[in-house]
């Protein structure tokens, strides 16, 4: 089993790195056969979404911009049994992770505009969000992130303590009491190993 993180931060030692890095060690302690995979997006090239509407999705899932890195991230995702995505707060989400979910959430409402009948490739895979800032509010990140999983029809992890449908941090994030982020990420961890236990076991079934 396969675990894929996204980090959307364009520092790679950042705050929103070392919580997804507890996501994933949480989630491996819990089931160590899971292996955890992380792509930096200050690493990738990834364009802007062009509104070429007309032609978006006219192969499924089919971007028209084919010189970058959007695919390649595309098919980690599919291939992976759960997706953490993490982004800090600039303003208000850092450009290229915003022109990532700008193409595939597009990608999405046109597969379906134009009545492909199979599911969606990433139909209720488990997925876990985290957002940091240096002092405001994240929760506006969390609730991006959240449209951005439901538009591909993922399953977001909620989360029993505030902001519930995600982890979020602020400041020293290691000194963070309010937010908890190092300690609720190990929760999403430990919750995200389990959803796809659970999946696994009913792709088992329905195979059999």
């Amino acid at each position: 089993m396969k675990m894929l993180a996204i980090v959307g931060s364009m520092r790679k030692k950042g705050s929103t790195n070392r919580v997804i890095r507890s996501v994933l060690e949480s989630a491996k302690k819990t089931n160590p056969q899971i292996k955890t995979k992380v792509l930096q997006m200050s690493d990738l090239k990834v364009e802007p979404c062009r509104a070429c509407y007309d032609r978006c999705s006219e192969e499924p899932y089919k971007c028209v911009i084919e010189d970058d890195d959007l695919e390649k991230v595309f098919q980690e995702m599919k291939s992976s049994q759960a997706v953490v995505i993490g982004s800090p707060l600039y303003f208000k989400i850092p450009s290229r992770l915003t022109a990532f979910m700008e193409r595939l959430a597009a990608l999405s409402y046109f597969y379906e505009r134009r009545g492909f009948k199979e599911p969606h490739p990433l139909n209720e895979k488990p997925c876990g969000l985290v957002a940091v800032s240096g002092g405001d509010d994240p929760r506006t990140v969390l609730e991006q992130l959240l449209n951005f999983a439901l538009s591909l029809k993922m399953t977001p992890i909620f989360l029993k303590y505030y902001p519930y449908y995600g982890v979020a941090g602020k400041g020293k994030i290691e000194k963070d009491e309010d937010l908890n982020p190092i300690g609720n990420a190990r929760i999403l961890g430990k919750l995200l190993a389990k959803a796809m236990e659970s999946s696994s076991e009913r792709s088992s079934r329905h195979r059999g």
